[in-house]
């Protein structure tokens, strides 16, 4: 779009003032006057679009079909043959006027929109379809389904209730995430309108007879109960219960007893127990049967290294790892006899070591040139014996990959893993003051999933023995979003205050400043502080009209040094209310995206559903995407991402590489880093291809180098 032309949104955009040059009849509502325009009337086609549809909005249907039937008339005839389709000028944005003023043309869904409100039901729909197969509009969209409803409801075609198939994860599932995507699918012999999970709907421009729909739901620890319902377009309505579990934590696994019973092999014995249920259990590479799902006894061949290396896993796909060491114990202990065969207890006593006395685990550094890192280990001592009157220790607690208090990751989650022991018995053992224990042990091998947010995340492992001797560890977890995925890395974008539209302004302001707070929580762009931006627009001293003319409003954004801006209209009738926003590409005045909503409720859980359901069709216009360079050719890079994923031409991208992160002293893995190489700017777009041209100063490109939109 040419930066000098004059976008005015005239689109049901009612001013004060009466139109001159031709007479009309009066039409009085509530004391508010309509099929009025801006200035003097001129009889071109946008006067009559302007007046027709301040008509409708005072509910005087038969001067508003005659304006919009002479504005559809006037119209056809300056447009050219070729732009037409079947032979009629189609409803558009931003339509020449005369010079550089454009207006929005929508004669054709205001025709629909009349008719509806005559009962000429036929004509109606097929200009509303008319309509939406030119240009895409929530309010056409919304008409639309009116009309179906009526035909419906007078043919008695809709007989059945509505359908509903949820395709995964499957109902009653076990999963070890934290959030999970739902797919399904609705089904109507009528129309399907609305879908909602729990409190929450799914967008649903128009209703169709099938709808796909895919939502992401975040998840507590445990079970997670979402009603989910189907409405169909004459309110017939059903409703269904989907269940999963969330399991975050490992088995726990604990032994009882380690017996010696020849010179190669041990007979040993204890429990694992699961939230959801245990369905692998590994000892020394050998699989191990349990007995009423909860416990393990087995013969076991441990010689020559005399250690029993364990892996526990779950349903839901946790892991617990670790090793018993069956003849050494931690640096300083006091073990005369290498040959514990010879001098092992019949009861299998074992000895435990305060947490403070072993720091680091028993590890050769070569672990760490392969990436692996030293699993939680148990000192069983076959030797010997310990007495239990004598207990005055703490528990050990001993954690796996963790040698300081403080460090920093690059993931969103911290698989914590570990061991707690006790020669009397453990009868607590928390992390953040969630209790993993189930009934006394005297040792368990656990492995907790924990969310870190952004930032320092602080972690209190708590043990505590029946006689009351307590062991705490302390983790300062440093979470890091990688460089590329930080909101400071998003497009830098300012939003103007709206436009404030039509003959009635009651809840406008409100409704701005609903879809403000919707579309910043989307976190999709970084935005310009909004008191920066109304600063300036006060120091330009900008009119309502100049907030939607891009001579003006450009240079606001170019001011607030962003690369885009949001702007828009909220326009209210007496019954309805619509709001329109766009983005803008500063640098050149092109509309990357833009998206409509209309309804007629203008209550004020209404105006929240209607702002928040543009905040997401914006968002998911203009979607942060990932992908692959695929070929590079000369100064431009053709990327592996294209129409089909929404890639759009102005579409900023960064081109950047990654770095595992692994910790110098034990080997663990603590994520991934991001380096940015450099930037670019899509400038051609196939179907599931695109071309970026390299903006900025720019490091080597090379292929299958990533890149991720801006």
């Amino acid at each position: 779009m040419n930066k000098g032309w004059i976008y005015i949104v005239l689109l049901g955009l009612i001013f004060s003032g009466s139109g001159y040059g031709e007479k009309s009849g009066e039409c009085i509502k509530d004391g508010v006057k309509y099929g009025i325009t801006r200035g003097a009337f001129r009889a071109e086609w946008w006067n009559y679009q302007e007046r027709g549809m301040s008509y409708l909005d005072g509910g005087c249907f038969e001067p508003a079909l005659k304006d919009i039937e002479q504005a559809i008339k006037l119209r056809n005839q300056v447009v050219p043959k070729k732009e037409k389709l079947e032979g009629v000028a189609c409803d558009q944005r931003r339509a020449r006027t005369y010079g550089m003023h454009f207006v929005d043309y929508f004669a054709h869904r205001e025709r629909g929109i009349i008719l509806y409100q005559l009962d000429r039901l036929e004509e109606a729909k097929k200009e509303l379809e008319f309509s939406l197969s030119c240009v895409e509009s929530n309010k056409a969209q919304f008409y639309l389904d009116l009309v179906r409803r009526e035909e419906l409801e007078r043919a008695g075609l809709d007989r059945l209730l509505p359908e509903l198939e949820l395709l995964e994860p499957k109902d009653k599932g076990i999963t070890n995430q934290l959030e999970v995507e739902l797919k399904g699918i609705a089904k109507d012999d009528g129309f399907v309108k609305e879908i909602w999970i729990g409190l929450e709907p799914v967008v649903i421009p128009i209703s169709e007879k099938e709808i796909k729909f895919k939502e992401k739901l975040k998840l507590n620890p445990g079970w997670n109960v979402f009603k989910i319902r189907v409405i169909d377009l004459v309110g017939k309505r059903k409703e269904v219960s989907w269940s999963i579990f969330s399991d975050r934590e490992g088995p726990e696994l604990s032994f009882d007893e380690i017996n010696p019973i020849s010179s190669e092999e041990i007979e040993v014995s204890g429990e694992v127990a699961d939230q959801s249920q245990v369905s692998n259990l590994v000892f020394n590479q050998q699989k191990v049967e349990l007995l009423e799902g909860t416990y393990f006894r087995l013969r076991l061949k441990v010689a020559p290294e005399w250690k029993i290396w364990f892996k526990a896993e779950d349903i839901a796909g946790n892991k617990t790892e670790g090793v018993v060491n069956l003849i050494t114990g931690p640096k300083g202990a006091n073990l005369e006899n290498k040959e514990p065969i010879k001098y092992a207890s019949l009861l299998g006593d074992w000895e435990s070591y305060q947490a403070n006395s072993y720091l680091a685990f028993n590890f050769d550094f070569s672990a760490v040139k392969s990436g692996e890192v030293a699993f939680s280990e148990l000192y069983w001592n076959l030797k010997e014996k310990y007495d239990l009157y004598r207990d005055n220790e703490p528990p050990l607690i001993k954690l796996r990959g963790f040698s300081k208090e403080q460090t920093m990751v690059y993931f969103p989650e911290l698989y914590l893993e570990g061991m707690a022991s006790d020669p009397a018995g453990l009868k607590e053992l928390s992390i953040n003051n969630h209790n993993l224990l189930r009934g006394e042990r005297k040792n368990m091998f656990f492995n907790y999933i924990i969310s870190l947010s952004p930032g320092a995340n602080l972690i209190t492992i708590r043990a505590v023995d029946i006689k009351g001797n307590v062991s705490e560890k302390k983790l300062r977890i440093v979470r890091i979003i990688p460089q590329v995925h930080q909101l400071d890395e998003r497009m830098v974008v300012s939003m103007l205050p709206f436009y404030q539209a039509g003959a009635v302004q009651e809840i406008g302001a409100v409704a701005y400043d609903n879809l403000v707070s919707s579309i910043v929580q989307q976190n999709r762009f970084k935005f310009v502080d909004r008191t920066k931006v109304e600063e300036i627009v006060r120091e330009l001293k900008l009119s309502q009209e100049q907030l939607i003319d891009p001579n003006y409003t450009l240079k606001v954004g170019k001011l607030t040094q962003a690369e885009g801006m949001v702007m828009g209209f909220v326009k209210e009738a007496p019954g309805s209310i619509e709001i329109y926003a766009e983005l803008v590409d500063v640098e050149t005045g092109a509309v990357l995206t833009e998206k409509d909503v209309y309804k007629e409720d203008k209550s004020l859980d209404a105006l929240k559903f209607l702002t928040r359901a543009l905040s997401i069709r914006l968002r998911e216009d203009f979607p942060i995407l990932e992908g692959k360079v695929v070929k590079l050719e000369g100064k431009n890079v053709a990327l592996d991402l294209g129409k089909s994923q929404k890639i759009k031409p102005g579409m900023r991208v960064i081109f950047f590489t990654e770095q595992p992160i692994l910790d110098i002293e034990t080997g663990m893995s603590l994520g991934t880093a991001t380096e940015k190489i450099g930037a670019g700017k899509i400038i051609e777009v196939s179907d599931f291809m695109s071309l970026s041209e390299l903006i900025g100063k720019t490091g080597e490109i090379l292929n299958d180098q990533l890149v991720i939109t801006k």
